[in-house]
């Protein structure tokens, strides 16, 4: 969001330090689900992750701009689980750089 967007302490810069075309590839909270991570790959969210994100679901351009990443953050708020990147990669070592990366960018499954 920073580099989308700019950030709140610098907001007068912000034009000059964002870039508004930046697109999101990496894992989504509905990845796990779409692509089977199993239960022991999730974990609990914490109190500091959950303000956080409650944090950025009140950022206005994020409804207006980013919609996909509200839906995206409710989702993980609402589940109460989080993952990491490598969770992907449990089924197989190349999995990120063979199916999930170009799958994200020929899909277009990045906002």
């Amino acid at each position: 969001m920073t580099y989308r967007f700019g950030t709140m302490q610098m907001a007068y810069d912000t034009k000059f330090l964002r870039v508004p075309e930046i697109r999101w590839i990496g894992a989504f909270p509905s990845d796990s689900e779409k692509y089977c991570l199993s239960a022991q790959c999730l974990l609990p969210l914490k109190p500091e992750d959950k303000k956080k994100a409650e944090a950025m679901l009140l950022r206005c351009y994020l409804h207006r701009e980013a919609p996909m990443w509200r839906l995206e953050l409710e989702n993980m708020l609402q589940r109460g689980v989080k993952f990491e990147l490598e969770a992907l990669s449990a089924s197989s070592i190349s999995f990120l750089s063979e199916v999930y990366i170009p799958a994200k960018i020929h899909s277009q499954d990045y906002i």
